[in-house]
C-alpha cells in the first residue's frame, strides 16, 4: 500500500510514503505545531505522483546533511521543496495539512525500525489507502496552475517530469 525508497544520504534513509483518508485532520495539524509529528503531512491534491515527494525528500535530506536548510525541521523541507515558490509560508500553506483536509499523503523519514511508522499511525485517525490511488485525489488543473504549466509543454512532456523539473531548478527560476 505505501511506497517505500532508500535515499541518497550516507545513513541510507528510509522514505515512506503513505496514503491515508484522515478523520482527524485538525488535530493532527495541532500535534505539528507543537513538534508532535515526525513526517511532513502533504494535500495529495497537490501532488502528481509519489515520485515527485521522493526528490523533495532526497532534497531535503541532503540539505539537512550540509546543514543547508532553508526552514527548520527536515519535513517543513519536504514541503518548502515541493513548492515552487521561495515562500516557507506559501509552500505550508499551498502544500501542508489543512484542518478540513479529507486525505493526507505522508512521508516518513526512518532509520529503518519502522517506529516512526507505528508513531504515526497511532496519531492518524483514518484508513490507509493504496498510494496508486493517488492520481485520482490529484487536483491537475490546480498543478498546473501553481507550476505554471503550458499546454504545449505537455506535449512535449509528462505533467510529472514538468514539475519535477520546476521543483529541482526553484533556486535559479524566477516564476
Amino acid at each position: 500500500m505505501s511506497v517505500t525508497v532508500t535515499l541518497e544520504d550516507e545513513a541510507q534513509t528510509k522514505c515512506h510514503v503513505l496514503l491515508y483518508e484522515i478523520e482527524n485532520a485538525a488535530e493532527v495539524r495541532q500535534l505539528i505545531m507543537k513538534g508532535q509529528v515526525e513526517a511532513s503531512l502533504i494535500k495529495p491534491e497537490m501532488i502528481v505522483d509519489s515520485f515527485q515527494v521522493i526528490v523533495a525528500a532526497n532534497k531535503a535530506v541532503r540539505c539537512l546533511a550540509l546543514k543547508k536548510m532553508t526552514t527548520r525541521s527536515v519535513f517543513a523541507e519536504i514541503i518548502y521543496n515541493l513548492s515552487p515558490t521561495r515562500t516557507i509560508t506559501e509552500s505550508l500553506k499551498n502544500f501542508g495539512l489543512g484542518d478540513d483536509d479529507k486525505h493526507i499523503l505522508a512521508v516518513v523519514l526512518d532509520d529503518g525500525s519502522g517506529e516512526k511508522l507505528k508513531q504515526l499511525h497511532g496519531q492518524v485517525k483514518g484508513k490507509e489507502i493504496p498510494v496508486a490511488e493517488l492520481s485520482s485525489l490529484t487536483n491537475k488543473s490546480k498543478v498546473t496552475e501553481t507550476y505554471k504549466v503550458t499546454p504545449s509543454e505537455l506535449t512535449v512532456s509528462s505533467l510529472v517530469d514538468a514539475v519535477v523539473s520546476r521543483m529541482a531548478c526553484k533556486e535559479f527560476l524566477l516564476l
